[in-house]
């Protein structure tokens, strides 16, 4: 992600001299420095960047009733895209989504979302039965499908993932990413991981929790 160079003007070199000016900038990089790293040991909330917003679509959850996620507002929650009909990575995606939910129990402020990406095929029923099989929390773990365009925009418009309906060579004919997205209280994306790599998962795990800790 490319970071745009600051607006800030800079400072003004004053008769005071170039000797003056250079030191008082030292002092204030010093000074910067020192407050991120606070920042961040001390598991500041701004140690994770903000990467977008999630929009508030309403989808239909395993319990067959709509879900909008505005509803997750004051909660941190991890997302995933899967379908029930994969032979690919789902299986080992949601078995890491269990770890998650296993991990984090006792964190009343943390929900899980698996969004299917059949919805044609996924109906709430057959969500249902994945979700059991996943030994989902129901009440903390939502499994939604819904109408294809809402979708696949909050697919790739929202979470910013990629998801190809068209994938000749993929299990079902979809491709989509294994990445988890981590949302936190204010519905911003804070962090992708890799959702195959345990170690990554671990990662997910401990900043979730950081984050639950700052509502």
């Amino acid at each position: 992600m490319a970071v745009s160079k600051s607006n800030q003007p800079e400072p003004s070199r004053s008769r005071g001299g170039a000797g003056v000016w250079a030191f008082g900038a030292v002092v204030l990089l010093v000074g910067i420095g020192v407050a991120a790293y606070v920042g961040f040991a001390a598991g500041g909330d701004e140690a994770l960047p903000r990467l977008g917003t999630v929009p508030a679509v309403t989808l239909t959850s395993q319990h067959d009733t709509p879900v909008s996620l505005a509803e997750l507002r004051g909660h941190v929650w991890v997302a995933d895209l899967i379908f029930t009909a994969c032979s690919g990575p789902c299986l080992r995606m949601t078995s890491q989504m269990h770890r998650v939910q296993k991990a984090l129990t006792d964190v009343d402020a943390f929900r899980m979302v698996s969004v299917s990406v059949d919805p044609g095929r996924d109906t709430p029923e057959r969500l249902m039965w994945y979700a059991d099989q996943a030994l989902a929390d129901h009440e903390r773990w939502l499994f939604l499908t819904g109408d294809m365009d809402d979708i696949r925009f909050l697919a790739t418009d929202g979470f910013k993932l990629v998801v190809d309906h068209e994938a000749g060579d993929e299990p079902g004919g979809i491709l989509h990413s294994d990445r988890f997205v981590l949302i936190d209280g204010d519905g911003s994306i804070r962090g992708y991981y890799d959702g195959l790599d345990p170690a990554s998962v671990d990662r997910l795990v401990k900043d979730a929790r950081q984050l639950a800790e700052m509502l």
